[in-house]
């Protein structure tokens, strides 16, 4: 195992994972493409969403050779590494067990947009929408948000790593798509060249890892200004879930940090690195805005995510000298508050003209985030094609109704 040593990871190095990618899934991706079978791209895919396993039975209406590639795929990606601890993953599970809904508020107005403030990353985002497209009931964004969240369920879940796993197969999914979207970014029938000298290749090892980080340090900073005390056993544990979902990723080990501040200091770097204003970033953020406030109930909610965003963006611009709001356009919201006590006035117990933004987001944050998720739970099970699945134990322990 190569160790993670934050004082190796500088520019230089940044930039070389810029031209890595993920040689397993790319060259299974390749080998597809090479032996004829282009156009089952969506048929595989199609197969993939439709099954929650990957038996080998899943692929028998498919080619005996295609099959066999698929199989195999799924057979070299279904292990854990040898380093992978059974009990810190029981943790980290407890963790997301008794704060789900806050973490899963944090997905939405701290990981996202921090993704969305590296520019080249977010040019990979807006550029696909998502060129493998299926349930053409539920509109892209809107899809590409549900199957992050998912995959976080299915990860966090008890068991979700177990083999066979729904968080382990997910994973494999996610890595196969992955592959297909850069072969599809540097297909000739593309619109356009992805320039690489520029961009550096589609999903790289540095947007990996800096996805990875907002998953996990960002999600446990988020929860520190919630008021959420997790104790260091808690915190490791909750990153070496996130460790091994990397390592399952296909992301080099010299990018998987073992503890809280390791990853912490990583997410630093590669913002330092990488985050820039951009016209993809800030339609991609306008976007999830814009979804977030579809999926409440009502309407005095809609200045908060851009409010909420700004304030969870506010620590990792100071360490990393970025503008951070304002890569993404949501900069200035301290004035914001101003108008939101006078929205939420009605709808929270207290006098909160006089609090500081810290108190003003822990206040925000208790209704704010249960309506979202009731709200998404409900759009997406609401007749759709496509279904947002919790876990009965975990839906117990959020308090959420059967929808």
């Amino acid at each position: 195992m190569k160790a993670f040593d934050i004082a190796l990871i500088d520019e230089k190095l940044l930039d070389e994972f810029r031209l890595m990618t993920d040689t397993l899934a790319d060259d299974t991706v390749a080998e597809i493409i090479s032996s004829g079978y282009e156009a089952q791209i969506n048929q595989i895919f199609a197969l993939l969403v439709q099954n929650d396993s990957v038996d080998p039975s899943v692929f028998s209406e498919l080619e005996p050779d295609l099959a066999k590639t698929l199989i195999g795929y799924f057979e070299k990606t279904a292990h854990l590494p040898e380093w992978a601890d059974a009990d810190q993953l029981k943790i980290g599970e407890e963790v997301f067990a008794k704060f789900g809904p806050e973490i899963f508020m944090l997905l939405n107005v701290a990981s996202l947009p921090m993704c969305y403030t590296c520019a080249h990353g977010a040019e990979v985002l807006y550029a696909t929408g998502r060129l493998l497209s299926h349930n053409k009931d539920v509109d892209p964004l809107a899809r590409r948000l549900m199957e992050t969240a998912q995959m976080v369920v299915n990860v966090m879940s008890p068991g979700g790593l177990d083999p066979e796993g729904k968080g382990l197969v997910t994973i494999q999914k996610v890595r196969l798509i992955h592959a297909s979207i850069r072969y599809f970014l540097h297909h000739p029938k593309n619109n356009r060249q992805w320039e690489v000298d520029r961009l550096g290749q589609p999903i790289n090892q540095e947007d990996l890892a800096g996805t990875l980080m907002s998953f996990a340090p960002v999600i446990l900073s988020g929860l520190k200004h919630l008021n959420v005390e997790l104790s260091v056993e808690e915190q490791t544990a909750y990153m070496h879930c996130w460790k091994v979902v990397g390592y399952l990723m296909g992301i080099d080990e010299r990018l998987l940090p073992d503890s809280y501040e390791q990853g912490h200091e990583l997410a630093v770097k590669i913002l330092a690195h990488q985050a820039a204003p951009s016209e993809a970033g800030r339609a991609l953020t306008a976007s999830c805005i814009q979804f977030i406030n579809s999926m409440m109930p009502i309407a005095t909610f809609d200045d908060v995510p851009a409010y909420m965003m700004d304030y969870f963006l506010t620590e990792y611009a100071a360490a990393s000298g970025k503008p951070l709001s304002e890569c993404i356009g949501i900069q200035n919201q301290g004035n914001m508050k101003d108008r939101l006590v006078l929205k939420l006035t009605q709808y929270l117990v207290g006098h909160i003209g006089e609090i500081a933004h810290w108190e003003m987001v822990r206040k925000i944050s208790t209704p704010f985030n249960r309506l979202l998720l009731e709200g998404i739970i409900r759009y997406y099970n609401g007749g759709k094609k496509v279904h947002f699945f919790i876990p009965p134990s975990l839906k117990k322990n959020w308090k959420l109704e059967e929808s």
